[in-house]
């Protein structure tokens, strides 16, 4: 199935980022960063097939060479926390050959991003093996440019005025103002719309493709679909887990699908077996009857015993087959699923039993997935504590510069872990003893919880027998497909008829030899023998 990866991200200056970096990386291309006045080259970076930057009308031509525009981007900006880029990281179908897949995303980034004015800078790549994970980087510039191809402003000031047209000061006596975006492109709306116009162009390039498949953006909430999302696992938890190294985020993933698994099969099973009862209580109304009175278990073993005896009086089935009909009716009997009322009402205790069930599977898998989050900036901050500190400790300008242009992957990545832990536990310092204790815990409850569906899982497998034997034992309750002729209606009912007179007429003589053994019994003891 296509993947619904669409991830955005925001590059800024803030948070240490480089456009020219971030630029070098996806493409593979060596750039030379004019700011830091350093070249930026990835050489690991091989899975590459596709790169090209598109430009809207009004752009200067030179910016279709990718040193130029990002150069030019990181020289625009001037605070220390401008926005510098926007970035999407989108996985592209595996059912579409790679130059479909090309030209989907072009399309994207055209339609969506280009036709209203910012360049995208696209990087297809195709990690190894090829065809298990093909996916797009794209850059947007986030500064508007007029007609002649010079950068904007991303904003201005709107000064609030009162009923004079005068400006209004505020108690610091400053006027009042407002900023005001030249352009919407940050607009908190167009992510939604982004993935909304991915998902309908990319099912129209499968449909036109003959691909059955389908994608939806939405989440599986928001879809009505009962299962649990996974967690992604990144870059390095991915290339470890490929190496076959198994990570905490790996086993996580294949701990849910594993469930998303068993509560599929469960509520397969548990539709399948209620459309087949509605097709028998249909059967049944056609026989001016009801459900509550066909003894279902007594039809079963009667008609079993009948199956299995030749003309001679021979039994002439297995062991293994009379065990399971054994099984079968002695779940019926335990569970006091008498009649096909009974069945049909069984089925509906076992559905609104797991629901709860699958609720909470959910709860726990989703704070599972935060700590262990925390967990991983935990672990990564507490690794680069060391440089960290050394960082700290140093007092002398031109060696701490030094020293954080040595070391600044470590010193970014510490940075982006404390911020990560100090917003997600902001009342809390971090205590990866007692996070790791609260996993373990709700891993515990996670197997239990598994455990609880289980049974009701080999109790459905019980149920889907009791449908094999219904329709090989007793036909005339299952529905004919097509309306009842008056003589195929006659058939029916006296077929069903003679069954339960058979039955009750078995069940007579069973009670009254019942009776008879109790009064020789009472009579055995009352005479001393």
């Amino acid at each position: 199935m296509p993947c619904p990866h669409y991830r955005i991200k925001i590059s800024t200056r803030r948070k240490g980022h480089s456009a020219v970096a971030q630029a070098a990386y996806q493409s593979g291309d060596r750039l030379f960063d004019e700011r830091e006045n350093k070249t930026k080259y990835y050489s690991e970076k091989r899975d590459i097939v596709y790169t090209e930057i598109l430009l809207p009308v009004n752009a200067p031509r030179e910016y279709a060479d990718r040193n130029s525009l990002w150069n030019a981007v990181e020289a625009a900006e001037n605070n220390w926390n401008s926005q510098l880029a926007r970035r999407f990281e989108i996985a592209l179908p595996i059912e579409l050959p790679m130059e479909e897949r090309v030209a989907l995303i072009r399309q994207h980034c055209m339609e969506q991003f280009v036709s209203k004015g910012m360049i995208a800078d696209i990087a297809v790549h195709d990690p190894d093996p090829p065809g298990h994970n093909p996916h797009a980087h794209v850059m947007l510039t986030m500064r508007p440019m007029d007609e002649n191809g010079k950068w904007m402003e991303k904003a201005h000031r709107e000064y609030l005025l009162d009923e004079n047209g005068e400006r209004v000061r505020d108690a610091k006596g400053k006027f009042v103002f407002r900023k005001v975006p030249t352009v919407d492109w940050n607009d908190r709306g167009n992510a939604e719309r982004w993935r909304s116009a991915w998902e309908d162009l990319q099912n129209r390039y499968l449909e036109a493709a003959g691909r059955p498949e389908r994608i939806s953006m939405k989440s599986y909430q928001r879809q009505g679909i009962d299962r649990i999302p996974t967690v992604h696992m990144g870059p390095a938890v991915t290339a470890m887990e490929r190496r076959g190294i198994m990570t905490n985020m790996g086993n996580l993933n294949r701990d849910i699908k594993s469930a998303n698994k068993l509560m599929d099969v469960l509520k397969r099973t548990i539709a399948r077996l209620i459309s087949w009862i509605a097709e028998i209580r249909q059967a049944i109304t056609e026989l001016d009857m009801q459900p509550k009175e066909i003894p279902l278990v007594t039809l079963l073993e009667q008609s079993f015993e009948e199956s299995i005896t030749d003309r001679r009086g021979q039994k002439r089935t297995t062991q293994g087959e009379h065990e399971r009909f054994t099984a079968v009716t002695g779940y019926m009997r335990e569970h006091d699923v008498m009649t096909v009322e009974d069945l049909d009402n069984r089925l509906n205790e076992l559905n609104a039993s797991g629901l709860p069930v699958k609720e909470q599977m959910k709860q726990l898998s989703g704070r599972i997935k935060t700590i262990e989050k925390l967990i991983e900036h935990g672990d990564r901050r507490a690794s680069l504590d060391a440089i960290h500190d050394e960082y700290l400790k140093l007092h002398w300008k031109g060696r701490k510069e030094k020293f954080a242009q040595q070391h600044k992957d470590e010193l970014d990545a510490w940075k982006s872990s404390d911020r990560y832990l100090r917003k997600n536990l902001p009342e809390q310092e971090y205590n990866g003893t007692a996070l790791k204790n609260e996993l373990n815990s709700l891993k515990l409850q996670l197997d239990g919880l598994y455990d609880k569906l289980r049974p009701q899982n080999e109790e459905l497998e019980l149920l889907k027998d009791v449908r094999t034997y219904v329709k090989r034992l007793l036909p005339e309750l299952e529905p004919d497909g097509e309306a009842l002729t008056p003589e195929r209606r006659k058939e029916k009912i006296e077929a069903i008829q003679q069954r339960l007179a058979k039955a009750k007429a078995e069940a007579e003589a069973n009670a009254a030899a019942y009776a008879k053994s109790k009064e020789a019994a009472a009579r055995d003891e009352k005479e001393g023998r």
